[in-house]
């Protein structure tokens, strides 16, 4: 719905994403008493659904809010226990669309609807050249166009935008440098992104197949410790894996981490690592890196791999699972005053606050579950009511957790919670401000 200016409340949000840091802001939100709309391009916890079948490290109690917990129990809702290790689509069915069906959330929910770009009325970039920083930002609504499933777009308004899309939907590429390797643009269905599935169709996807596996984090060992499990049953027929992954010195595979406090990362991390050791179906291609991608006269892919010392080999394969990581989007809010990290693509003054804990990269930084928020201040953009939360905050990095998430909820409605007071803001409509978490 397209409101004018006159008709802003100051109280209402857009939050763009229903995954599980758009849905829990929403409800705390709405417990504040500003007005919200979640504008979700797929179905909420979609993003989550996409790795459905794949067991969470953390505990229930970690991938919820204690204010989340108690609306669904007071709403009758049976949730799991504080230490149950859920599924991810088991956390959507279980908590996340629980949550977005109770009262509070009738009707803020778009599902559906993609939030394509953000503006702020009144103030194009080349105008915003000269005004950085000009207070008169502050009163402008921002401008919200969404595309509809049948395609229609619209513009709505809304005085202040939470971008809470997270990054599962854009993947990073395979090739050289972080770009496409060439003829990847064309793989179509022959690439897949995400963690399969491995049964039913996925599972005939893969039966009797060669190969390319490209990455070497928590979804790569996740993929060989199932397809291991599934040879022992004698379930995989012929598969032939051929992995591109870092060269290593003399480390683990998929190192553990010491006295690590999660037992099902460092099952993971141990079932993986026999399998790479043991299956003589796995070709490692330690520090190679994919140039390119060509068709066969039979229907194949023909792979072109360097090495580190500049030599190459080509090699055939079937499928390409790049399993390589994600980044996130940041062409929707391009209009915006945005300060981006030049490494990583998060908001700077949080990446900077980040970077200097020490959470680069896995493997570097140790255990990510000792990393804490970082307040309020680190969320703040130069665009004036505008946050980015959620693991879209840490760009392209891998570290972020739920519960730091959780935190920055809480954060950017206490900055919300002021902003709303500032010059230019209307305050006669103001609802007295609902109970927050402690």
């Amino acid at each position: 719905m397209i409101r004018s200016a006159d008709e802003m409340s100051g109280r209402s949000v857009a939050i763009v994403g229903g995954g599980p840091i758009g849905i829990e802001a929403a409800l705390e939100a709405r417990r504040r008493g500003f007005d919200v709309t979640v504008y979700e391009a797929d179905r909420v916890g979609g993003h989550l659904l996409r790795f459905g079948h794949v067991g969470l490290f953390t505990p229930f109690r970690m991938n919820s809010t204690e204010a989340g917990r108690e609306a669904l129990r007071a709403a009758g809702v049976l949730i799991p226990g504080d230490d149950d290790l859920l599924t991810a689509s088991e956390l959507v069915g279980r908590y996340l669309s629980p949550l977005a069906g109770l009262p509070e959330l009738r009707g803020s929910i778009r599902e559906g609807e993609r939030v394509t770009h953000l503006g702020r009325e009144g103030f194009s970039k080349p105008r915003g050249i000269a005004s950085t920083g000009d207070r008169g930002r502050e009163g402008a609504p921002f401008l919200i166009r969404v595309e509809t499933p049948d395609r229609l777009a619209r513009l709505d308004r809304a005085d202040f935008v939470i971008d809470a899309s997270g990054v599962y939907a854009n993947p990073n590429a395979t090739g050289p440098g972080g770009l496409p390797a060439l003829g990847e643009d064309r793989l179509g269905d022959r690439i897949d992104r995400w963690i399969p599935a491995m049964r039913g169709e996925a599972k005939d996807r893969y039966r009797d197949k060669t190969i390319l596996l490209i990455g070497d984090g928590h979804s790569a060992a996740t993929f060989l410790a199932e397809m291991g499990a599934l040879a022992r049953e004698g379930r995989t027929g012929g598969i032939q894996v051929h992995w591109v992954l870092p060269e290593r010195n003399g480390e683990e595979f998929f190192p553990a981490i010491e006295d690590d406090p999660l037992p099902a990362r460092r099952d993971l991390a141990a079932s993986a690592n026999s399998v790479v050791r043991s299956a003589a179906w796995i070709t490692r291609h330690p520090g190679a890196i994919v140039d390119s991608y060509d068709d066969t006269w039979g229907g194949r892919l023909r792979v072109r791999l360097r090495y580190p010392a500049g030599e190459e080999r080509r090699i055939e394969v079937d499928r390409v699972l790049a399993l390589v990581g994600y980044r996130p989007d940041t062409a929707i809010y391009r209009e915006l005053q945005v300060h981006l990290c030049y490494a990583s693509e998060g908001p700077m003054s949080l990446a900077a606050a980040v970077l200097s804990a020490g959470l680069k990269a896995p493997g570097q930084a140790g255990d990510c579950l000792s990393q804490v928020a970082h307040g309020p201040e680190s969320l703040r953009t130069p665009e004036p009511g505008f946050f980015i939360l959620g693991a879209k905050s840490y760009g392209r990095n891998p570290a972020f957790l739920l519960t730091i998430g959780h935190r920055q909820i809480m954060d950017a409605l206490s900055l919300l919670g002021a902003e709303q007071a500032l010059p230019g803001r209307p305050l006669s409509r103001l609802r007295p401000q609902g109970r927050g978490v402690q």
